[in-house]
């Protein structure tokens, strides 16, 4: 048994081995979780959405991110939602659109940022 801990020799191991897995995990999750550039970023965004394609609704964008900046009516009757951001005195922001059928599912995205990286 351990002096201080109450705990054997080989519990004492485990829970060393425990430990560092569990730093290496945590290292892992957020190096992953960043990206290089703004690009990288917006990429990700890009395979996020393409997969919502067909899958998410426009009430789940609304809670998601509030009420959008502007909306409009697409040829077919579904809804085109935009969500803005700027900063910087204009000089940094994105342009999110999302296009969705009459039903409210998405269809389609454009997005757009600035300033693009050199």
């Amino acid at each position: 048994m351990g002096p201080a801990l109450g705990m054997s020799r080989s519990e004492v191991f485990v829970t060393k081995i425990g430990l560092h897995s569990c730093f290496a995990l945590m290292l892992v999750l957020f190096l992953t979780g960043c990206f290089n550039t703004l690009e990288q970023r917006w990429e990700a965004f890009d395979a996020d959405r393409t997969a919502e394609i067909g899958v998410k609704t426009k009430d789940y964008y609304i809670t998601e991110w509030g009420n959008p900046a502007k909306r409009a009516r697409s040829e077919d009757g579904g809804e085109i939602l935009t969500w803005t951001f700027s900063g910087y005195g204009g000089a940094q922001g994105w342009r999110k659109t999302l296009m969705f059928t009459p039903e409210g599912v998405l269809k389609d995205f454009r997005r757009d940022y600035w300033p693009k990286e050199q």
